[in-house]
Formats: structure tokens, sequence, C-alpha cells
């Protein structure tokens, strides 16, 4: 027995691969290679932050107001927020477009036009990037006091659907003249807006239908691999990549989906934080 243990031994020893020195060094040479594209890539992105936050700082009402006084005083704070939030909406009431108001304060979702609110829904859960949530009341009137456009839209789902209509079964249901309409594609609803003032609003639709959960997941999954490709091809050339700080809402899927497709190509938007 003994023996039969010692031969299968030598037999597992004998399969075993082995690596060359060459083989070694090439190992090494890649996995400091990663390294050194990591650690660029993170530099290069708290860069890209730090350079945004000194250009909104470096605006002289902002190094006029940013004093420790108005820093702790909570109640200065908010009203300025609620005074900007309140500017901002009326200058969109001016317009003849539709827009969209995003109220994190009261986790409202909503359209309007003409300051009349057409449609309501209620933020189930949103994050914002810390960024945002460190700004002092001069710079974030910089930043969300003002009406935003949005130049970039990407979505899930068109932005004028075709109607699916299930064929009629005899000639009954062509003389009733009633169609059914073929309510069993299911389609996850998500869509990016990339606003003027260099903020990323993401909004996510929930369903109770797992159905479109592996859909949803696939549609994030690219969005973020495609940004983080052009951040990495920018810091491979010894460039600050753009930072755009994000807010990410979760909302009704049927909100998502009225909203998007209710909305104009480029709306107009206004946020409270």
């Amino acid at each position: 027995m003994a023996q039969l243990f010692t031969r299968i031994k030598m037999k597992i020893n004998f399969q075993k691969p082995t690596l060359t020195g060459r083989s070694r060094l090439i190992l090494r040479v890649v996995y400091v290679v990663l390294a050194v594209i990591a650690l660029q890539y993170t530099v290069f992105s708290v860069a890209a932050v730090r350079k945004r936050m000194n250009a909104i700082n470096s605006q002289i009402d902002v190094k006029l107001l940013t004093t420790r006084a108005v820093k702790e005083d909570t109640a200065y704070i908010r009203l300025y927020k609620e005074k900007d939030w309140l500017e901002t909406r009326l200058q969109i009431a001016r317009t003849d477009s539709i827009s969209l108001s995003v109220d994190l304060l009261d986790s409202a979702f909503q359209i309007e036009l003409k300051g009349v609110v057409l449609k309501k829904s209620k933020i189930l859960d949103f994050d914002a990037d810390r960024f945002l949530c460190r700004l002092h009341p001069a710079a974030y009137h910089h930043v969300l006091g003002k009406q935003a456009m949005a130049d970039t839209v990407i979505s899930s789902i068109v932005k004028q659907p075709l109607i699916i209509k299930k064929a009629p079964k005899d000639t009954a249901d062509v003389e009733d003249g009633t169609v059914m309409i073929d309510t069993s594609r299911v389609e996850a609803v998500h869509w990016v807006l990339k606003l003027d003032n260099q903020i990323v609003l993401k909004i996510e639709g929930v369903d109770p239908d797992p159905r479109g959960w592996w859909t949803g997941q696939k549609f994030w999954f690219f969005q973020n691999l495609g940004q983080a490709a052009g951040d990495l091809s920018r810091t491979m050339l010894f460039k600050t990549p753009e930072y755009c700080p994000v807010i990410r809402l979760v909302v009704p899927e049927a909100d998502a989906r009225a909203f998007y497709r209710a909305l104009p190509f480029k709306p107009l938007v206004c946020i409270r934080l």
C-alpha cells in the first residue's frame, strides 16, 4: 500500500507544470505594469476631483461667502438653497418646454410646464456624490443654483415606441374592433442625463417583476464600462479625466417610463439637494 501511494505521488509531481525563468519574468512584468496603471488611474482620478473643486472655489463670490460662520449656520444654508430652488424653477417656468424637477430634500421627482406640475412621483432612494454634499452655499449656487440642460441622453428604451398589438384570433375580434395590446414584453427602464453643468443624473426604474432585472444590470454595466474605459485612456496619456458628479435616483418603473417619453430630447432640469 505504501508503495502504491508513493507511485501516485511521484506521478502527480511528474505531471505538475513548472514555470520557466522567462515565464516568471513575463508574469512579474505584467503584474508591475497592471499595478502602475491602477496607481496612475487612482492618482489622476483624485486629481480630477480636486481640480473641479478648486475651479469652483476660485470664484470671487465663493471666496467672499465661504466663511466659518456661514459654514456653521445651517438655517442660512437651508434658506440659501431654497432661494436657489425657487429662482431656478421660475427661470424654467418662463420657457415653453416641459422640464424636469428633482427635489432630493422632499424626495420628489416631477415634470412641469410653465410652473405647473404635470406629474409627480416619489423618489424611492437616491445617492449623490459627496462632492455635491460638501459644497458651500456660494459654490452650490454655481453648480445647482441655475437651470441646466441635458446635453446627452441615453436610455434603455426608445423615445417614441411602436405599439405592438396581438393579431385578432377570428373574424369576431375584427368585427368587434377591439385589439389586445401585447403586454408580455418586459423591458428595463433606465436612462441617463448628462447636464451642461457637468452633472450626471441616472434614473433607475424599479419593478416587482424580476424578468427585467438582468437587462437593467447589463445596461448599467456597459455604461460604467464605457466611462471607465474613457477615463483610463486619458490617464494612460497622462491627462486628467473629466470628473462629473453623479446623482442616482430610484423611482417606480412606470413613472420612469412616462417621464422619459414626456420630456423633450434636451430637457431643462433643476435640482435641489
